[in-house]
């Protein structure tokens, strides 16, 4: 999000004192500094609050925090540590992208984390009944999410404009298909969207659809709404040039449609495994295309 201060960090536009980074989440030291080892931890997809975040964002922010925390306990001399989350602005939420503090803790630091509250009078019964949830089948209990397609891609071009590749790695239940194509002329951008295009339109409209990306061009345009603007603008920039490769982007989210996607982005070239087989696979095309 273009004036998320968190986003900035993320994106490397502002310093900051990293002290772990994955393809989901990053941690880092908070500059009030007001407690030894103060840290906060944040998913790299734009979230508000944990309102607005998905579960399974959650649960990777979560783990995140854990072993920053035990790294804290088992490496670093501390005690313990206090997980803090505050959302929305009565809870004193400051920065509107969703992010949990790790504290780390000795037994004499003196720190009193936890609030000093006034008390309540009210009868406990009579609160449950007002707040507890009410259930009315199991099926309420379910957050949609359970049957999840999975789907990893990757482009590549020699020359940029060159010969190009693309792959898709679809996973569901277990199952896996494999897609990928190649151009002779073309250039690593639109070979990354044909990666995507490829692979949703494989997928049946209904379904939930998790898309792991290195390419910051696609995953970014998701996840950062550019096409609000693109749209507001008759598909022109900012600078008044129009949107290069339109008629893909116009395909890509026609492929979206009828889909609940959430687009992740992952380091490329890096421990990823499948990431690298699809970088692996596109480039196999490119080479099938000189022989």
């Amino acid at each position: 999000m273009k004036d998320c201060v968190f986003c900035k960090i993320i994106a490397g536009e502002i310093p900051c004192y990293k002290i772990y980074e994955d393809d989901f989440c990053l941690a880092f030291l908070d500059i009030a500094n007001d407690i030894y080892g103060h840290t906060l931890v944040i998913p790299k997809k734009h979230n508000e609050s944990v309102m607005t975040c998905d579960n399974t964002t959650l649960g990777r922010i979560m783990e995140v925090c854990k072993k920053v925390g035990n790294h804290y306990v088992k490496n670093c001399g501390f005690d313990g540590f206090n997980i803090v989350n505050c959302t929305g602005e009565a809870a004193e939420q400051s920065v509107f992208h969703v992010h949990f503090h790790v504290l780390p803790r000795k037994k004499d630091d003196g720190q009193k984390v936890y609030p000093k509250l006034n008390g309540s009078n009210a009868e406990l019964e009579e609160v449950c009944e007002k707040l507890k949830i009410q259930i009315e089948n199991k099926s309420s209990c379910l957050d949609g999410k359970e049957n999840v397609v999975v789907l990893y891609t990757d482009g590549a071009c020699s020359g940029n404009p060159g010969a190009g590749g693309w792959a898709a790695i679809l996973s569901f239940k277990g199952k896996e298909k494999i897609l990928s194509g190649g151009e002779i002329d073309t250039t690593n951008n639109r070979m990354e969207l044909m990666a995507v295009i490829q692979g949703l339109e494989n997928v049946k409209a209904g379904n939930n659809v998790e898309v792991y990306s290195d390419s910051a061009y696609v995953v970014n345009a998701f996840n950062q709404n550019w096409f609000s603007n693109w749209k507001k603008n008759n598909w022109r920039t900012s600078g008044g040039s129009e949107v290069s490769n339109k008629e893909l982007w116009l395909r890509l989210l026609k492929a979206t449609e009828g889909k609940n996607v959430e687009f992740v982005k992952v380091k490329g070239h890096s421990d990823n495994e499948n990431n690298n087989r699809c970088d692996a696979i596109a480039r196999n095309e490119i080479a099938k295309l000189s022989n």
